[in-house]
């Protein structure tokens, strides 16, 4: 290999969700030198409760957090979080004028306190989500505010700043880690992974064979469709692209819950 790769994936319902896969994809990402990344909404105290699970030795290399809010890298043995994202994404974003615009949506239930951060305004849309998230990006307009309305999974809705999400996030820590746009692969399942999967950043991507509609209709030469659900397939995607050699998995999905 001339030079690193990274795997930048969403961590539930795409690297998790099937432990024995997952497990395997690790012990092939390590084998094959590519550097793994978290892009997720969550935050890292919920990444370091993953590690604690599991009981896992390893870490990520960097985790984009809060659905591209956040970047933290694994330094000296602990995550360290990047404060020039912060002031990168801090511009034109006034936090208390969005959430004063999302008051006016009656549909719209502000997530617990723990999903809410600096840069980052969360809620759940449930009920006439297409009337409201176009009506919230009129009164955003009106109101001359520059934020990110990113909308999944029929239920999570979060406004964030216009510079951030999980698509310039991962551009910028792979940028840190001196990987070119050209070695990146993303992954993921739902609605807010969809923007690290823009043609305009370079990266080839893997929708995995669970996602959510809103992954299913995409239709770009540089995003893989994989049959296998979770970490199978993460792995059959980066098969591929051939940046894993091909090896039989069980690819079936896992049971829904009850």
């Amino acid at each position: 290999m001339d030079q690193t790769r990274l795997l930048a994936t969403d961590m539930d319902g795409t690297f998790l969700g099937d432990d024995a896969a997952m497990e395997q994809l690790w012990d092939a990402l390590e084998a094959a030198g590519i550097v793994l990344a978290f892009s997720t909404g969550r935050h890292l105290p919920s990444i370091q409760a993953f590690y604690d699970e599991h009981r896992a030795s390893r870490r990520a290399a960097a985790c984009v957090c809060m659905v591209g809010t956040e970047v933290w890298l694994w330094r000296d043995g602990r995550y360290e979080r990047d404060d020039g994202w912060s002031r990168h994404i801090s511009d034109a974003w006034d936090k208390a004028a969005v959430e004063a615009v999302l008051g006016g949506i009656p549909e719209a239930r502000m997530q617990d306190a723990e999903w809410q951060s600096e840069f980052k305004s969360s809620y759940y849309l449930e009920v006439n989500a297409a009337a409201r998230l176009a009506e919230i990006e009129q009164r955003l307009a009106a109101g001359g505010l520059r934020a990110k309305v990113v909308y999944s999974a029929d239920r999570f809705l979060d406004l964030l700043p216009h510079r951030s999400g999980k698509g310039g996030a991962v551009a910028y820590t792979a940028d840190l880690l001196g990987i070119p746009a050209g070695d990146v692969v993303t992954a993921g399942d739902t609605g807010n992974d969809l923007d690290m999967m823009r043609p305009d950043l370079g990266f080839r991507s893997i929708a995995v064979g669970n996602a959510t509609e809103e992954l299913r209709r995409l239709d770009e030469p540089h995003v893989y469709h994989a049959a296998a659900a979770c970490a199978a397939g993460i792995r059959e995607g980066l098969e591929h692209y051939g940046w894993l050699p091909s090896v039989s998995l069980d690819s079936s999905p896992p049971e829904a819950d009850a």
